[in-house]
């Protein structure tokens, strides 16, 4: 058995990439302690993502024993039938073309948080932008009033620090959503039942109205999925958009890069969703004993799907430890998940990270905004995050 390791300890899991590459050399399924298998390698970690009969959702990022009632479930915790259920009804609402339509908001509110840095010092571009940002176009998307977004983003948060992915409880230990975090879950119901008697051309409406098969989400999955969207805007989104503007201060070339070449970003925003993924793994209980590359997986064993660490598989990924803006298959990745448990948020994530880093290099010419003299690079405190935790820099004139 391979050195101890266990993902959902903090500590561990944000200083596991050389672990992580030893385990990926050493085999494609890797027992790690407490009954728990990680998968390593990319076509692994694909064929079991796409299994939904074999490896089941249900438990989630929670810890072992911890049962989440159905209905609080979001949408990474179903397995089918009420996923399939649940992802038609969060597809449809958030279509491509609901996205394309708020662009013109988050392009201002872009320029907006970036104009209000100071002209001249140090500032943090973490709670002054690339959380604010992704958060207020969430916002905007669900049609919640803008002055809201910042409580809402002050929600989301204390909910993500407080251990309640993985256990289900706040700080104080009271369990569920609505129990432990009342004010939030209220906030949301009361912005669903204004939907019900004042429907709009937003995405908590389509949510609301919407039915798959004669059925409608329940108001318990309506508040789950709600929930799902802000902290999925505040997770995902502000750590693509962290992770790729400390990318652009550290790797050689990118900015100017990114400065003569519109058509580079697309690429950069993979290949940072690659190298940096906001989420590290994918967790899932395995329902049937499985053979994968030779090692049995067997019925109740918790098996994580190592997403990240496939992310630099070198059978797929040529020098996968390094950036390179040119790679031709950046999009490979499995950041986003494949097939059935594709995130419908991906096609958000992406151009809120578009257009924020547009604004970004519109707004700070060259040589007009740096890291901190010795900054150095510190992680979010959830465990199966990847993103910077701040990003302190020193602005000229």
């Amino acid at each position: 058995m391979a050195k101890t390791f266990n993902p959902f300890d903090a500590e561990q899991a944000h200083n596991s990439w050389p672990l992580l590459a030893d385990l990926r050399k050493q085999s494609a399924v890797v027992e790690i302690g407490d009954d728990m298998a990680y998968v390593t390698r990319h076509a692994e970690c694909r064929q079991l993502v796409r299994d939904t009969d074999g490896f089941s959702s249900a438990q989630g990022f929670k810890a072992p024993g911890v049962l989440v009632p159905v209905e609080d479930r979001t949408l990474g915790e179903l397995d089918p039938p009420n996923h399939t259920l649940v992802r038609r009804a969060m597809v449809t609402a958030l279509t491509p073309r609901s996205v394309k339509a708020a662009e013109p908001y988050m392009s201002s509110m872009a320029k907006t948080l970036l104009d209000a840095l100071p002209g001249d010092g140090e500032a943090d571009l973490v709670p002054t932008f690339t959380s604010p940002l992704p958060n207020a176009s969430t916002v905007h998307l669900l049609g919640f009033p803008e002055e809201d977004a910042p409580q809402v983003m002050a929600w989301a948060k204390d909910l993500i620090e407080s251990g309640f992915p993985a256990t289900h409880r706040n700080q104080d230990g009271v369990f569920g959503f609505a129990e432990g975090f009342p004010a939030f879950a209220d906030y949301i119901d009361a912005r669903i039942d204004e939907r019900r008697s004042q429907p709009r051309d937003d995405v908590t409406t389509k949510l609301l109205e919407l039915e798959v098969e004669g059925q409608r989400l329940t108001p318990r999955q309506l508040r789950a999925m709600v929930r799902n969207l802000v902290t999925g805007g505040l997770t995902t989104t502000s750590q693509l958009l962290g992770n790729l503007l400390y990318e652009l201060f550290t790797v050689p070339g990118l900015e100017d890069r990114l400065r003569t070449d519109k058509e580079a970003l697309p690429t950069a925003i993979e290949e940072s969703l690659r190298l940096a993924p906001p989420i590290m793994f994918i967790p899932r209980g395995c329902v049937r004993d499985t053979e994968v590359d030779g090692t049995v997986l067997h019925a109740g064993q918790r098996v994580v799907i190592g997403t990240a660490c496939a992310n630099r598989d070198g059978a797929v990924f040529e020098n996968g430890d390094e950036f390179d803006v040119d790679r031709a298959n950046a999009s490979d990745h499995l950041t986003f998940g494949y097939g059935l448990h594709f995130c419908p948020g991906a096609p958000l994530a992406r151009t809120v990270a578009r257009i924020g880093i547009i604004a970004f290099l519109e707004r700070f010419p060259r040589e007009t905004i740096r890291l901190t003299d010795g900054f150095v690079y510190e992680n979010v405190p959830a465990f199966f995050e990847t993103g910077p935790a701040r990003l302190t820099v020193e602005v000229t004139r």
